[in-house]
């Protein structure tokens, strides 16, 4: 093989390489998009709005997290939004005052500055979590989920 020949072929290859990994990329962000889940909660006594936001992201689908937020913004502020590590949350507005929100304990990340209005209620236990899961609208519950 002379060394025109070799060129081509180490070309050839390069091209096939990026070609392939091109591919790869554009192909999981179709398998695997993120997606997005958001419920505004109007306050009618406060006059506050709050913006209960839930996405799923990554290549296998493993990030996930639900925010809620004074703003719509799609970036978040852990000294003010309060952040949820799982798939889903169960909340309700309670006499157009206060929001009561119901997650697993180890998912929750509290802001430092505290909304006076917004409760949250840390479920410890998998049996309490599961009943939350089958009865939460028996509880007068909503629910928001990342799916």
């Amino acid at each position: 093989m002379n060394k025109f020949q070799k060129t081509i072929l180490i070309l050839f290859l390069i091209l096939f390489a990026v070609s392939y990994l091109f591919y790869l990329n554009q192909k999981q962000e179709t398998i695997l998009p993120t997606k997005n889940n958001m419920k505004v909660i109007e306050l009618k006594q406060s006059k506050d709005t709050f913006f209960l936001s839930a996405r799923i992201w990554g290549i296998a689908g493993n990030h996930m997290e639900i925010v809620l937020s004074q703003s719509s913004n799609n970036l978040h502020d852990k000294e003010l939004d309060y952040i949820f590590y799982t798939s889903e949350v169960f909340y309700k507005v309670e006499n157009d005052s206060n929001i009561i929100l119901y997650a697993p304990e180890c998912d929750i990340s509290e802001p430092l500055n505290k909304i006076p209005n917004v409760t949250i209620k840390g479920l410890k236990k998998a049996d309490e979590i599961s009943n939350y899961n089958r009865n939460y609208k028996k509880y007068g519950l909503s629910r928001i989920s990342v799916y």
